[in-house]
Formats: structure tokens, C-alpha cells, sequence
């Protein structure tokens, strides 16, 4: 045979390797994807993300407090809080001894400045002075010590039921509240501030 006789035929590899190429290029070329062409009138409304509170930067920064009423009589508990939905209302309910069988509300509510920024320049604080009249942490014993960040309102210490937003093409988006705690065990002794 001579050296540039054309080839006979591999049989059926020749043309699946031309198929196979075939494909390839018509799947990178995105011509087998269907195109929608529905296109968007607006931005999507962004849905509601929850605040949280700042650890590293909570005050006392040990959670439990083995002897309060030796050496001081008061203690400053605050959190540092971040939302990234910045025009949320941000507020701090402050609960002591929190009992859920017979649920009396918060102890103390701070409204936190709204910045424009994500976090918040305001701390939500509760100071503690033993020495203060009907102070719940002045009795001898273990209590519970919680700061509960939302950007609802609570209702028996849970978010409102969630808003509705309705999108441009009818639909309806359930977009929640949130509710995040942070809490100290506080022991407090009889010690100097009795």
C-alpha cells in the first residue's frame, strides 16, 4: 500500500469521537440550557437576618459569677450587639430568674440607638447594686442573669409572628423576627453589701 493511500475506516470510534466533540461544544456553547426570559423589575427585598450578640466583647466576660457581694456591691452586665439590617430597632430585654411557669416579663428593656452602622455604638447594660431595694440577685443563692437581643417584639419571649411581603408577582415571603440570649450564672453570698 502507499504511504499516502487514504486510510480505511476505524470502524465506529471515527464517528463517536466526532459526536462526543460535537456535544461538547454545543453544551459549552450553552445552547442545549433554555433561556428564561422573564427579567427582573427590581431588586429583591433583602430578608430579615438575625442580630447577634458580640462574645468576645460581653461584660463580665466570665460567665459565672462565683461570689457576688465579696469585695462589690454591684456589678454592670452588657452585651455588644450586631444586625446587619441596619435600620432594625434593636432592642435588650433583661430577665432574672426567668421562670416559664409563671412568667412575670422582663426585668428591664433598653431601646439601642440605631448608627446606620451594623454594630451598634449603645451596649445594652444592667447594673446590679445589692445594697438597691427588691434587687432580685440580693437573696443568697444561684440566679440566672439573661439579656435577650431582638429586632421584634417578644410576646412571652418569642418574635411576633413573621411579616408578610409581598413580591411583585403575587407570591408572599414570611420574613421572621429573631431572638438571640447571652446569660450569666451569678452566686451571690452574704458578704459585704448585706
Amino acid at each position: 500500500m502507499h504511504r499516502y493511500a487514504p486510510r480505511q475506516s476505524r470502524g465506529i470510534l471515527q464517528p463517536l469521537v466526532a459526536a462526543l466533540g460535537l456535544a461538547a461544544l454545543a453544551a459549552g456553547s450553552g445552547c442545549l440550557i433554555p433561556q428564561d426570559e422573564a427579567l427582573l423589575e427590581s431588586v429583591p427585598q433583602f430578608r430579615n437576618r438575625p442580630p447577634r450578640v458580640l462574645e468576645e466583647q460581653v461584660e463580665p466576660s466570665e460567665r459565672i459569677l462565683r461570689a457576688f457581694g465579696v469585695g462589690s456591691c454591684t456589678q454592670d452586665f452588657n452585651v455588644v450587639v450586631e444586625d446587619l439590617d441596619v435600620d432594625d430597632r434593636i432592642t435588650v430585654e433583661w430577665y432574672v430568674d426567668y421562670n416559664p411557669s409563671n412568667p412575670t416579663g422582663f426585668y428591664r428593656q433598653i431601646v439601642l440607638a440605631n448608627t446606620g452602622q451594623p454594630r451598634r455604638d449603645d451596649r445594652g447594660t444592667l447594673r446590679m447594686d445589692l445594697r438597691s431595694a427588691n434587687n432580685p440577685l440580693a437573696p443568697p443563692g444561684i440566679h440566672l442573669v439573661e439579656a435577650l437581643v431582638t429586632d421584634r417584639h417578644l410576646t412571652n419571649r418569642q418574635p411576633d409572628p413573621p411579616e408578610e411581603v409581598f413580591l411583585a408577582d403575587g407570591g408572599v415571603v414570611k420574613n421572621p423576627g429573631f431572638v438571640t440570649s447571652y446569660s450569666w450564672v451569678v452566686n451571690t453570698v452574704a458578704g459585704d453589701c448585706q
